[in-house]
């Protein structure tokens, strides 16, 4: 069950962070070497965040057998 709950959470904060994307226009600005910069930065640090979060969360469920 907590493997769920992570799964949960990481769906939440993207589509938290997907949303303020959109509301940036991110994809406006996709020519703009520093917008570039920014928003891969921001994505590497989302996906870095999300799997600290699942793990932080499942801890070691997801690695039992049954």
């Amino acid at each position: 069950m907590s493997s769920f709950k992570g799964i949960l959470a990481v769906a939440i904060l993207t589509a938290i962070v997907a949303w303020g994307a959109l509301e940036l226009n991110v994809g406006e600005y996709h020519r703009d070497p520093l917008w570039a910069l920014g928003t891969s930065v921001a994505f590497l640090t989302l996906l870095i965040t999300d799997v600290w979060l699942f793990f932080a969360i499942a801890k070691d469920e997801p690695f039992k057998w049954e």
